[in-house]
């Protein structure tokens, strides 16, 4: 019976410091700081990449006579003997490009290029990234229906070239 008893005892304090061990808050911590530790570990993965591209960089300009020639030509604007050199200054007044947005019932056309509507919004991003002080004018073919016109509305509006002009075109 006594063993029985000290048997019981044993099983029950196994069995609690089973239950803390597997149920304390510091298990959901250290998952938490695992999860930490990898991201830091890519984080110095990438930077380590950025550095040995960054040290390949300063050894090419370093060695490679070529390279240092092509930046100082382009940061200060040096030239070999016998050459000349054409600098081009900004003008004082941004000059406004216009680019329109053919809208038909089947296809879409930015500035000549053929697009789906789905590829609309990022176009029209990529636009203003490329054309500086583009004004955008939108064309509606007369067939296009009021569900379309409204989408395309929709995302010119949303877009970084708005406010655009709308435009009714008959054939």
């Amino acid at each position: 019976m006594k063993r029985l008893g000290l048997t019981l005892l044993v099983l029950a304090v196994i069995s609690g410091i089973a239950y803390y061990v597997f149920t304390h808050p510091s298990l959901d911590r250290a998952e938490q700081l695992q999860g930490e530790v990898e991201k830091l570990r890519e984080q110095n993965r990438q930077l380590a990449d950025k550095n040995d591209r960054l040290e390949k960089k300063v050894v090419a300009l370093r060695d490679d006579p070529r390279l240092a020639e092509r930046k100082a030509r382009e940061s200060s604007g040096l030239a070999r003997p016998g050459e000349v050199v054409f600098q081009f200054e900004k003008p004082d007044e941004d000059v406004e490009v216009s680019v329109t947005l053919e809208v038909g019932v089947d296809a879409l056309e930015l500035a000549g290029k053929k697009l789906h509507v789905d590829q609309l919004a990022d176009a029209l991003v990529a636009l203003d990234k490329d054309v500086e002080n583009a004004r955008l004018s939108v064309e509606f073919d007369e067939e296009v229906d009021a569900l379309r016109q409204q989408r395309v509305r929709d995302l010119v509006a949303g877009s970084p070239l708005a406010p655009a002009e709308f435009v009714s075109v008959e054939e």
